[in-house]
């Protein structure tokens, strides 16, 4: 989370930004951009040395095709998603089977229902076999880079993301996400990463590819958003704080419903 040199302009100035040139998958229209998102990053205590190894990395490119691709609204019921079938809450209850000792002691701790976290564990990535495989920092450049209504947010979290991976030491080109630069089983992005990610296996290592961590991790979050046993209208705020779309509400509590009444049978 490194690198040929390929040039997005020529060197024409000693104080050029970068000590390392740019590559040309970045068109030179969004210099301007680039120029004042490196100056913020600096502000925020990285070099030019760092900043030159990461943008002059041949991993570094932009997807302007996803500007402007939307994420809500989607319909969880359709036959293709399959989120209702009878192999869907089959999965959903051999993974309970499975970890059900790991899902007890979240419960117990956090007060969410195992069957919500399962819920959104199938919605979000189908149990973690479908977790994305966007660069995550190319995704949130872009969204920085291409002016559009994420644009503000998107700056935010990949600096955010920039400081993940410099406090812990990892290459921030290697994590792999959705389009929209969410990351792990339980598709958090940078921010929440650092205010609600927790270590659910005591390894001393907070990890979202990790199911353990990934499923703690989900049940503070809505913890933190006021999610609180048989309170309904709480816990569906809680979880439209985690996604702010009503159809993704509806097919959470959908699934955890189909959930408990497949165990009771």
């Amino acid at each position: 989370m490194r690198s040929s040199v390929f040039y997005l302009v020529a060197v024409i100035s000693a104080v050029m930004i970068f000590v390392v040139p740019l590559r040309a998958e970045i068109d030179p229209y969004y210099k301007p951009q680039l120029e004042q998102l490196t100056v913020k990053l600096k502000a925020q205590g990285f070099t030019d040395d760092e900043l030159g190894r990461i943008f002059s990395d041949s991993r570094v490119v932009l997807y302007t095709r996803i500007v402007e691709r939307r994420g809500k609204g989607l319909n969880y019921f359709n036959r293709k998603f399959g989120l209702l079938t009878k192999e869907s809450i089959e999965r959903g209850q051999r993974i309970l089977r499975e970890n059900r000792e790991s899902f007890q002691k979240i419960e117990d701790l956090f007060g969410v229902e195992k069957e919500v976290i399962l819920g959104i564990l199938r919605v979000e990535t189908n149990f973690g076999t479908s977790t994305g495989s966007y660069p995550v920092f190319n995704s949130l450049l872009t969204m920085t880079l291409v002016e559009n209504r994420r644009s503000s947010w998107a700056e935010a979290e990949l600096i955010e993301l920039l400081r993940i991976c410099k406090e812990q030491n990892k290459d921030p080109l290697s994590l792999k996400g959705s389009w929209a630069g969410a990351f792990g089983i339980c598709q958090f992005i940078p921010s929440s990463y650092v205010r609600f990610a927790v270590d659910g296996n005591n390894d001393g290592i907070v990890n979202l590819f990790d199911f353990h961590d990934a499923v703690a991790s989900i049940a503070n979050y809505l913890k933190a958003h006021g999610f609180e046993k048989n309170k309904p209208f709480k816990n569906r705020e809680a979880v439209y704080a985690y996604n702010h779309c009503d159809n993704y509400v509806k097919a959470i509590f959908a699934y955890a419903k189909a959930s408990k009444r497949r165990a009771a049978s």
